[in-house]
């Protein structure tokens, strides 16, 4: 399942599907990460003082120039805490899989892990490669008509025959 995310209304706030189930959800996202990771915080989880604190620093007029995460650092509440220390507890980071974390020292997505051996990998390809080729002669045999099997086996006899 890939990420869903689309833009909101006011700088930094998104909709994501953050089940994988087509329900959106709307979110403040702190940033995006090179890896297509997500760090955000769900508005459900704001009480109407938060939700106001947050508006007011989204409509701040440097919003558009920073991500959040540095927007936050800059700014101090009017309850006399920085912001990004306030927020923070509440971010989480989604992967572009759908699958969510709490951030922490020592882990960050990746994406999709191909988890298959080695051997597991070169039988997978081997296969994709022979059905390919199978789908473009079933393909090549339905527009040129059943001489083209017979042609196919043809060059595959000379091709195999020892040269005289």
């Amino acid at each position: 399942m890939a990420l869903k995310i689309y833009e909101g209304s006011l700088p930094h706030i998104y909709w994501i599907d953050l089940a994988g189930n087509g329900m959106m959800h709307e979110c403040a996202v702190m940033k995006k990460d090179n890896l297509g990771n997500v760090y955000f915080f769900p508005l459900k989880s704001l009480d109407t003082v938060d939700k106001g604190r947050l508006a007011r620093i989204v409509k701040n007029r440097q919003a558009k120039n920073f991500p959040l995460w540095e927007l936050m650092e800059q700014i101090t509440l009017n309850n006399g805490v920085n912001a990004l220390d306030y927020f923070h507890q509440l971010v989480e980071m989604i992967t572009m899989t759908g699958k969510r974390v709490r951030p922490q020292e020592g882990i960050i997505g990746t994406g999709m892990v191909d988890t298959r051996t080695d051997a597991q990998r070169q039988v997978s390809d081997k296969n994709i490669a022979v059905a390919a080729k199978a789908a473009a002669d079933a393909a090549a045999a339905a527009v040129l008509g059943s001489g083209f099997q017979k042609g196919i086996a043809d060059a595959n006899a000379a091709a195999a025959a020892p040269e005289k």
